[in-house]
């Protein structure tokens, strides 16, 4: 058990170091770059870094050990068109692929399963989303395992400054310390609840205290506004409602209230069926994950935050055949993203590349990967409210008819104009 564990944690590193050397998101790396490079080139604080400040944090001191190297005359170089060195962009990834070991070992030590914690470190999309494109939802994932697992031994504390430095990274790590905040209430554990929130309330504040002084409105302006679609600006939406009107939202599309009406009713419904607070406030999270990927101005990059929660929930309710579909929904969104999104050179060359013409830059290629995502995410909740059942050969190939029948009326014929 010891050797295949440490093989395991030997190739998932191997892979996302080996990734991070030379590949990465041109653009979101460049916005890491450049955070990091005008603190320690000029001293000044970014204050319109554009995610929440946790982030910045942690990535500027993992940067200082860059910035040494180079220092101590370490060379470093541009692979092909790429914004960001080679050195840099490993260093720029160090905390999530550290994140990500994290993880695995938190998972490893919960299940005491290796095939359930490989599911996650081995999985195809968080190595491509951790090592070769560059983004940091891992980093928002540790706290939130670490919140639920806690929850698995009655440390409601822990698992509420968990959740609350989860939603700090993320927003997304709000919604399970909202729940966990409601199941307080609702056992009447006042203290507990008091306790929560003004832990949350004091994390927040020392996270906020830089940008008192003179950042809070780049701030709210340029992360807040932007988030909540009140700035006007009009961007992408990577859903299907979009993708068949051709319509680009402000923020989150208004059929994201539509789904979230579903969340509370599952949080009820499950508080009566179980008296573990670790399922009442899971299973409400992994179906609030699903209706922001299908109603929301969502990105390809939280389709992730579904692996290990699923995985958490398939160990607690003995459903394997939910942890080996977590495996293949993230195989099926690396595929989808790289093709259908990006072009599957981008994220090596630093500019668009197609390899593959017949799947790549084809008519219509936003509607066929939201068609095939949603049917995904259904099958995705089939697994996890359904009986347990295992994973069979017949869901690769369903997944195959629904994306052949997507390319085929949307790419091929057009029958909608997008």
């Amino acid at each position: 058990m010891r050797n295949r564990t440490l093989a395991t944690l030997l190739v998932g590193l191997a892979a996302r170091i080996e990734l991070a050397s030379f590949a990465g998101h041109p653009v979101d790396m460049t916005l890491l770059a450049y955070s990091s490079r005008l603190y320690y080139e000029t001293g000044r604080f970014d204050i319109l870094f554009p995610s929440l400040p946790l982030i910045y944090y942690i990535q500027l001191p993992f940067y200082s050990l860059y910035v040494l190297a180079r220092n101590a005359g370490i060379p470093d170089t541009a692979f092909l068109y790429h914004s960001t060195f080679m050195l840099e962009g490993l260093f720029l990834r160090l905390p999530i692929i550290l994140s990500d070991a994290a993880t695995f070992a938190v998972l490893l030590r919960y299940t005491g399963k290796l095939r359930y914690a490989a599911f996650y470190f081995l999985n195809p999309f968080t190595i491509y989303l951790t090592g070769a494109w560059g983004m940091y939802d891992s980093l928002m994932m540790l706290p939130m395992v670490v919140g639920f697992v806690s929850l698995t031994r009655d440390k409601r504390r822990i698992a509420g400054v968990s959740f609350a430095i989860s939603g700090l990274l993320k927003l997304f790590g709000f919604i399970p310390f909202a729940l966990l905040g409601i199941e307080n209430l609702l056992q009447r554990r006042f203290r507990e609840f008091a306790i929560q929130v003004g832990l949350g309330l004091a994390l927040t504040l020392v996270v906020f205290a830089p940008y008192f002084q003179s950042g809070l409105e780049g701030f709210y302006v340029g992360f807040v506004l932007r988030f909540l679609g009140l700035s006007g600006a009009r961007t992408r939406v990577y859903n299907v409602f979009s993708a068949l009107s051709g319509v680009r939202f402000g923020g989150s599309s208004p059929y994201l209230w539509l789904g979230a009406a579903i969340v509370p009713g599952i949080f009820l419904l499950e508080r009566a069926r179980s008296k573990s607070s670790f399922r009442v406030i899971l299973l409400p999270t992994i179906v609030s994950a699903v209706i922001l990927d299908i109603f929301s101005q969502s990105e390809p990059q939280w389709l992730s935050w579904i692996i290990p929660l699923s995985l958490l929930y398939a160990f607690a309710t003995h459903r394997d055949g939910l942890a080996s579909y977590s495996y293949f929904f993230g195989v099926m969104c690396t595929v989808l993203s790289t093709t259908l999104l990006q072009t599957s050179g981008y994220l090596v060359e630093g500019i668009p590349f197609v390899l593959f013409r017949s799947f790549e830059g084809i008519p219509g290629g936003l509607l066929v990967y939201s068609i095939t995502i949603i049917g995904l995410l259904f099958l995705m909740l089939g697994y996890t409210f359904s009986k347990p059942v295992r994973f069979k050969i017949e869901i690769p190939a369903l997944v195959a008819i629904v994306y052949l029948q997507a390319y085929f009326w949307f790419s091929v014929m057009r029958v909608v104009s997008v």
